[in-house]
């Protein structure tokens, strides 16, 4: 799923993407989520960066019919609930020339009398940020191109939660080292494939002990409670707001607090059928909710993504799915060992329904 090559060397420095005028285009852009037509508009979620947003200008998601079909028609900029940013996912610092690409961009989410929606967005800027590299660039960019599991986290009920391991272990659901925080509140985990029809997606719930694990009680097939999900190509922004660097070329994770060097990819060329969209339909039975139960308390979400070992990009953004960006993984240098590190999410989750 990923090729080697030297990556090339004409990618803007974060220097030199100031002098070269990022500087005077990002004025333009006011901190915050991605609308349908412009810019984004909300306040930023934490130091991370200016352009991170969890339920931003206090949106919740909305309620709304979806068809979870990959398009993502039904869809408004009122329903986004966590915003990220292009061009900050583990392989840009360390690996461009890598595929597939998981760079997450925005999480939206909806509700109707039996079922909560999420739509998910991906980017994949690498044709603008490194145009040499065909690999990422072509059907082998697609996230649906790898069978590599991505996770929901959910918190249903505020009084219990769990740290995500299985039972009685030191390993995370599907093997995944990633663990939550006691203020997360995680009581509910989907895990699938990012290919449709792969494997057996399931919807985790708690034992007796507060903890998941393999217990046919406690683990749901994603047919039998009902969850479906689909994808489709393109976005539904108009503008994509990034920062047009490699690591190669001196890009850190730390330059993604300076709001000087973002500006809007498509602009720069971008073509958005790079870009993938995710929806999903989860029955508020499978989560022992109603309507009202929602919309009076609200539920929390987290989405991860991997390369099969460990959370490499999420929304809302944790600063742990970039702590090892930079350093070479050990199965093969080029590419950054954040697909391998433990991380400890610790973030807010994002809330549907209610704050």
């Amino acid at each position: 799923m990923r090729r080697t090559s030297a990556a090339p060397t004409h990618i803007r420095s974060r220097a030199a993407a100031v002098t070269a005028g990022c500087l005077s285009v990002a004025f333009l852009l006011v901190p915050g989520y991605a609308t349908a037509t412009g810019a984004p508009t909300a306040t930023p979620q934490d130091e991370q960066g200016p352009f991170y947003a969890t339920n931003p200008e206090g949106q919740f998601g909305k309620a709304a019919a979806i068809t979870p079909d990959g398009e993502a028609s039904e869809w408004t900029s009122d329903m986004v609930i966590a915003q990220g940013v292009a061009n900050d996912d583990p392989r840009i610092f360390r690996g461009s020339h890598e595929g597939p690409v998981y760079d997450l961009y925005s999480l939206s989410a909806a509700w109707d009398e039996s079922n909560v929606y999420l739509m998910w967005q991906f980017t994949n800027v690498t044709d603008v940020t490194d145009p040499a590299q065909s690999y990422p660039t072509s059907d082998n960019g697609k996230p649906y191109a790898g069978d590599l599991p991505q996770s929901i986290a959910l918190d249903v009920d505020p009084g219990v939660g769990t740290d995500g391991l299985i039972d009685g272990t030191t390993d995370g659901v599907w093997g995944i080292h990633s663990t939550y925080g006691a203020g997360q509140g995680v009581d509910h985990l989907a895990m699938f494939s990012s290919k449709p029809g792969v494997g057996k997606p399931s919807l985790f719930t708690l034992n007796s002990a507060g903890s998941f694990d393999y217990q046919a009680a406690n683990v749901h097939g994603f047919e039998d409670a009902g969850i479906k999900f689909a994808h489709a190509d393109g976005l539904t922004t108009k503008t994509v707001t990034g920062i047009n660097a490699t690591g190669n070329a001196g890009y850190l994770p730390a330059d993604l607090a300076d709001k000087a060097l973002y500006e809007d990819l498509v602009a720069a060329g971008h073509d958005s059928e790079q870009d993938t969209t995710y929806e999903m339909k989860i029955p508020l039975e499978s989560l022992g909710l109603s309507r009202a139960d929602l919309e009076a308390k609200g539920i929390g979400v987290m989405l991860t993504t991997t390369f099969g070992e460990s959370a490499i990009n999420s929304l809302p953004q944790d600063p742990a799915v970039l702590d090892h960006a930079t350093d070479p993984y050990s199965a093969d240098t080029s590419t950054s060992a954040e697909k391998e590190d433990d991380d400890a999410l610790s973030v807010p989750l994002a809330r549907i329904g209610h704050s």
